[in-house]
């Protein structure tokens, strides 16, 4: 359950450095070329239109790690924008619920986290970024999300370095904050939710102008939530502020100013559950989905964030335009959590603590230049860019690695726990951790005849990892690339193949308390993209075979002790289909077939923490006349395949994991213009279920929640 950041390496051979620094010179000077020779052709601006085919709107979001003119959705690669008003809609209260719908997922493998978000995306873990700059990830310094500060998630699926180099190979989720945009101001929204788990909360959002024109703008963001975790004794309270401010300093040119800080506080969970007396019974006993085998009598964790940061456009005409964007980020985290070991003597397991107490600060700014040229036959984007992150990591740390050596009295009866233990934390150790990247990248976008799309992409990064105590330290140079094929049919069939890599150096200590090397991914796809006449909506499918270097696996002992595999392979299909049936119905299926084989010292491990096979299917009915106008009903069916037990130390090698399905209901009514009512029922039959299991633990699934909203709109 543990993020590869708690531990959080491959050094690269002289040679291999001057090789792949000979080849990203060449691959620049290809580029070039290819954006020179586009131009030749540039004369005629007149453009032509892509008749019979529907179109996407192209939308330009400041803080995107979209950084190309076309929509995701008609660009070749996985990629999908879920707006506010869909997280609100599916009743989403965490950030790791936003996949429960879409293809590609692992949804919420170590259940419903009270302070953690878990992305698995294509078989392995994915990146967070605010604002298309990349967030912390090194344990418990990972950003809390307040989804009511958010007006939409990106989401890319699968290797992607170019984008900020520095991304895990299951991709990326970015965090568009609510901005001041000028058709909003006068208009805000005071909303108030009450549910289940003592769930309760308030939020504002309103923006305003401080001039005539509205040239200067603000936005004030606002949010309180508290609630109960599944677990016995847990919960979490939290107080987020995100103030912003906008100017038009002229036609072409804006400066945005983005802040928020928020806080946490409360008593995490501890969804350790042993396999023995979870996956199957121990004296004719399991262990109940609510039982909290951590401690709350000293479990706690206070956790406050502050970020600061802005964006700047600039369009200098002729289609040259600059873009600029910097974040400042801080996260103070005091964490102290009770777990058990995975193994059972009868009814016992031994105790132990995690415990965390330290800062994170991180600096990112990124710098580009984009150049679009057009004519009759010929659309052509040139972008080029450098980037820089640095970040610093200290504190105290004490991981899961100390069976038994700081907890009184470390054995808990699994099935009846008592509480009251007491912490030695006079010999925690700390770390000291410190990252910088330099990363320079060019890419280059190009569409003939408004029927063939080509890119490609390349892009070099300077990064150095150090363990200020221990005076470790390790360097990689390394440069990614990609590229792709798109053909745009007449009819709105657009089928593609595309090449892509990711790197990141990951931040932490193995196992065996060294600093890891190098993660890289090579991944090639194939799929179809298709917006018919026929139908208000989309269907896309994509296959994708992906190979992992220096992948993180579980070391000695299967828990706490993250180490360096050999080689992860992945593979996969995904089928997403959305649209509007008819005026009233809409409806959106998702299909997911994943493979993962890890393979350390020769060995080959099948699928851990996740299942083969996914599949979603929600729908809703709208009334837009008669006595229920303005009422819409909803539902949703989720379904999770069975999976094996598997990794280097699995006690209980090869035993089936169950399928479960659940089911989720949901219902809004718009009573005028400005008052809305709002019901989210989640796992309506409180299925108990696994949600994953790994080579140690098994991890339960999320049980009902009712939420319910009133909103007033101004």
């Amino acid at each position: 359950m543990l993020s590869d950041g708690l531990f959080p390496h491959n050094n690269p051979k002289d040679n291999t450095m001057k090789s792949k620094q000979h080849i990203f010179a060449r691959s620049l000077l290809a580029a070039a070329v290819l954006g020179a020779y586009t131009h030749s052709f540039a004369a005629d601006d007149t453009g032509a239109q892509n008749a019979g085919t529907a179109e996407l709107e192209t939308v330009n979001v400041v803080g995107s790690i979209n950084k190309l003119p076309d929509v995701p959705f008609r660009q070749a690669k996985s990629a999908v924008a879920i707006s506010a008003e869909t997280l609100s809609e599916e009743g989403v209260e965490k950030m790791d619920e936003v996949g429960r719908y879409q293809a590609g997922f692992t949804n919420q493998p170590y259940g419903s986290d009270t302070n953690t978000n878990w992305f698995s995306i294509r078989g392995t873990e994915a990146s967070q970024s605010f604002d298309g700059a990349p967030a912390a990830s090194y344990g418990f310094f990972s950003p809390h999300i307040d989804p009511f500060g958010v007006e939409s998630v990106e989401i890319t699926k699968g290797a992607d370095s170019i984008t900020y180099g520095a991304a895990n190979a299951g991709g990326l989720v970015n965090y568009i904050s609510k901005r001041p945009h000028k058709n909003q101001v006068g208009k805000g929204v005071v909303e108030a939710h009450v549910g289940n788990n003592n769930q309760r909360g308030i939020a504002a959002d309103y923006t305003g102008a401080l001039n005539a024109d509205q040239s200067l703008r603000y936005r004030l963001v606002g949010s309180y939530r508290k609630a109960d975790g599944q677990w016995n004794g847990t919960g979490n309270e939290s107080y987020y502020f995100a103030p912003s401010l906008s100017w038009d300093i002229g036609e072409r040119t804006n400066l945005s100013l983005l802040a928020n800080v928020q806080k946490d506080v409360g008593t995490p969970s501890s969804n350790f559950v042993p396999q023995a007396g979870s996956l199957f019974a121990v004296n004719g006993q399991k262990i109940d989905p609510d039982t909290n085998l951590g401690d709350p009598s000293v479990d706690n964790e206070t956790n406050k964030q502050y970020a600061l940061g802005y964006t700047f456009s600039h369009d200098f005409g002729n289609g040259l335009s600059f873009d600029s964007n910097y974040r400042y980020s801080r996260i103070d985290n005091k964490h102290t959590g009770v777990y058990v070991w995975p193994s059972l003597s009868g009814n016992f397991a031994t105790r132990d603590v995690v415990i965390n107490d330290g800062e994170a600060t991180g600096h990112y700014a990124d710098n580009r230049l984009t150049w679009q040229w057009k004519n009759q036959h010929i659309q052509n984007t040139l972008l080029a860019g450098i980037d820089y992150r640095k970040q610093d990591t200290e504190g105290v740390y004490q991981n899961m690695q100390y069976p038994g050596s700081i907890v009184s009295p470390n054995a808990v009866n699994v099935f009846a726990p008592t509480y009251g233990v007491s912490i030695d934390s006079s010999n925690v150790p700390r770390t000291d951790m410190s990252l910088r990247q330099t990363g320079f990248y060019l890419q280059d976008s190009v569409k003939l005849f408004n029927r063939i799309g080509i890119t490609a992409g390349v892009r070099h990064d300077r990064a150095r990892n150090e363990e200020l105590l221990s005076g470790q330290s390790v360097k990689a140079n390394h440069t990614s690339y990609s590229g792709s094929l798109m053909y745009y049919a007449p009819f709105g069939l657009n089928p593609y193949i595309a090449y892509s890599e990711s790197f990141r150096l990951p931040t932490g200590l193995s196992g065996d308390q060294t600093l890891y090397d190098p993660n890289t991914t090579e991944q090639y796809e194939i799929g179809v993209k298709y917006l018919p006449s026929w139908l208000d909506g989309s269907i896309s499918l994509a296959a994708y075979k992906a190979r992992d270097k220096g992948a993180l696996v579980s070391g000695a002992g299967g828990i706490g002790s993250t180490v360096s595999g050999d080689v992860s392979k992945r593979k996969g299909i995904e089928l997403q289909a959305q649209g509007n049936l008819t005026d009233n119905i809409s409806a959106q299926l998702a299909y997911t077939y994943q493979s993962r084989v890890d393979t350390v010292a020769d060995v080959d491990y099948r699928n851990p923490l996740f299942a083969k096979h996914n599949a979603s299917l929600r729908g809703s009915y709208h009334f837009n006349n008669g006595a229920l106008s303005g009422l819409t009903l909803g539902a949703g069916i989720r379904y999770v395949g069975d999976s094996k037990v598997d990794g280097q130390w699995a006690t209980y090698r090869g035993m089936k994991i169950p399928s479960s399905t659940v089911v989720d209901l949901f219902a809004r009514y718009a009573i005028n213009n400005n008052w809305e009512t709002q019901l989210n029922v989640d796992n309506v039959g409180n299925r108990k279920y696994i949600a994953a299991c790994d080579a140690s633990y098994c991890y339960y699934g999320q049980g009902r929640s009712i939420v319910g909203k009133v909103s007033y709109k101004f």
